[in-house]
């Protein structure tokens, strides 16, 4: 009895294993997983054979012996004989039968999964044909030499002391009054992080971070450049799982967007605000010199160096007034910036990543190991030694479903930006009932890895949008309010002269961006992904939670309010505390 169903199944799997052999080709990964792959399942059939089998068997040895006892009468030898060769030779047909279905079975298997393959690959191929990565790689932006900011920024970080800036020496949590000799410079900018923007820095701050700027000025001469250059490439080399690969000059670009930030405060410190917002546009040429690099992890550095830019213009503008030529200046590079297709290059890169991953871990070019960090003897991926059908299988229709969803998630930009929450909200619902189903976690097992970290570029698009956006639209108030001498009553006020008709828009709903003046301050922002008026409350803590505090803007200050003593000799000055 064990037979009868241990040989045909056993036989079913090592038919749908030999149905792959025409699809893999002969090669020695694959005869050796074929080989692998049926001697393991044969192996377990036996042994769930053995199991069966031996309680079977002293169930009928004590069936016989008792019979014996009773004077029951047996069956001869002879007819034993031919009853066990009745049963071989049926167990055989039902084998017989069971590595046809196989062949059958996976067959059709793999001619659907390859058949949703080509089809997603020719979908991909109408809709974006320099997909693929060589294409990616060899369709990059040519940039010369003398226009590339990514060379600057590279000479800059060649030139910058290694790790800079270092930390702080007070050990943590050391109470500030017990700090020994002069402030150092990475407690100076920690310090300045904290100040209030629209005061000034502390002296020993200002001094500590002043006295470090000059002894790298050649540096900070070098970086301010960057503000003059309109685009940058750096050169990639790609790792060999290319999951792995290193981004060591885009990486290190926010060193000297730092070093710029630091040279921004001091300006500001001073006074000369024309020269803070200068630092300000190079801080965002350091953005740009990122380029098209068609790697998530790039475009996400780039974003948060346009935050820094921003964040930094905010506190040069609480500080005092800058020229309207200084002004107009900056907004045309947010504006810029603003424009550059920052999620379609990640999205893209991403795609093709994860197809080449796929492709290659299916054609046993790479081993499913290696993914998850397994090293051969030389320190790269591991020799592949086998290649399983399911592998062959599984890395096809995979490649459809990673092609769909990509595909799907980089149209959501062609959307109206309003759109987009919405659109990646149902998005994501589909993926997350793919990865709930029984089988999703099996058959669409590296898209269900890669598309959380890949719609989670969507989100994050929108809210730099969003910050970039509302500084836009406070550089064009501010320039009214020096030219009229009051500020703007929303932003549909603000003259064509200062922001025309094409200004950006709150992305999350279409609109202008909300405007309120109070207490001295304007505050400039979206209303979030909770789609709630907070009038300007905003928590980075809480933003995407669809919670409270999540308005994503800016803040103009009065003149009067703008940059006053730090609070401390504010209170010393006056008695009081000062608003």
């Amino acid at each position: 009895m064990p037979a009868l169903v241990s040989v045909p199944a056993a036989c079913l799997l090592v038919g749908g294993s030999l149905a792959t052999l025409p699809y893999a080709g002969l090669t020695r990964g694959a005869v050796v997983g074929l080989l692998a792959f049926v001697g393991r399942w044969v192996g377990i059939c036996a042994w769930l054979s053995f199991l069966v089998a031996v309680p079977a068997g002293a169930v009928v040895w004590l069936g016989r012996g008792v019979a014996s006892r009773l004077g029951w009468p047996g069956r001869g030898t002879a007819d034993r004989r031919r009853r066990r060769r009745l049963r071989w030779a049926f167990a055989a047909g039902l084998g017989a039968v069971g590595l046809v279905a196989g062949i059958a079975g996976g067959s059709y298997l793999i001619r659907y999964s390859f058949r949703n393959a080509e089809e997603a690959v020719a979908e991909t191929d109408a809709l974006d044909p320099d997909w693929r990565l060589d294409d990616l790689m060899a369709t990059r932006e040519e940039v010369p030499d003398d226009e590339n900011s990514a060379m600057i920024v590279a000479d800059v970080v060649d030139l910058l002391p290694e790790g800079w800036p270092q930390k702080p020496s007070r050990e943590p949590g050391l109470p500030e009054a017990e700090t020994d000799g002069p402030l150092d410079a990475a407690t100076a900018l920690e310090r300045a992080e904290e100040a209030e923007e629209s005061r000034s820095l502390p002296e020993d701050v200002a001094t500590a971070i002043g006295d470090e700027l000059d002894t790298l000025a050649e540096e900070v001469e070098m970086a301010r450049e960057v503000a003059d250059y309109e685009r940058g490439r750096h050169e990639l080399e790609l790792g060999p799982i290319l999951i792995d690969t290193l981004l060591p000059e885009t990486q290190a670009a926010r060193g000297v967007a730092r070093l710029l930030r630091a040279d921004a405060l001091v300006s500001a410190h001073d006074g000369t605000i024309d020269e803070a917002l200068d630092s300000c546009r190079a801080i965002l040429g350091v953005a740009r010199s990122i380029g098209d690099e068609p790697f998530a992890i790039s475009q996400l550095v780039r974003t948060a160096i346009d935050v820094l830019a921003v964040q930094t213009a905010r506190r040069a503008l609480a500080q005092g007034e800058a020229s309207d030529e200084a002004l107009a200046a900056l907004q045309d590079l947010i504006l810029d910036e603003y424009d550059r297709p920052r999620l379609r290059y990640a999205l893209r890169g991403e795609r093709a990543i994860l197809f080449e991953v796929i492709r290659r871990v299916a054609e046993g070019e790479l081993p499913f190991e290696a993914l998850a960090g397994a090293k051969g003897p030389d320190g790269g991926p591991p020799p592949v030694r086998s290649l399983s059908g399911l592998t062959i299988v599984g890395g096809w229709y995979q490649t459809s479903v990673a092609l769909r969803w990509f595909n799907e998630l980089i149209a959501i930009p062609d959307l109206p930006e309003e759109e987009w929450r919405d659109a990646l909200a149902a998005y994501k619902a589909r993926v997350e009932a793919v990865k709930e189903s029984r089988l999703g976690p099996y058959i669409a097992t590296l898209p269900l890895l890669m598309m959380p970290a890949a719609s989670a570029i969507l989100d994050t698009e929108l809210r730099v949008r969003a910050e970039l956006g509302s500084a836009a639209v406070l550089v064009a108030a501010e320039r009214q309010r020096r030219a009229t001498g009051a500020w703007p009553a929303s932003a549909a006020e603000i003259d064509d002269e200062f922001l025309n008709a094409g200004a950006p828009l709150d992305p999350y709903t279409g609109e202008p961006f909300r405007m309120e003046h109070v207490d001295g301050l304007l505050h400039v922002y979206s209303i979030g992904p909770n789609l709630r008026d907070e009038h300007g409350s905003y928590d980075p803590k809480k933003w995407g939670r669809f919670e409270a505090d999540d308005d994503v803007g800016t803040v103009g200050y009065d003149p009067e309010l703008r940059g006053r003593p730090p609070r401390a000799d504010a209170e010393t000055a006056n008695g009081a505390a000062p608003p």
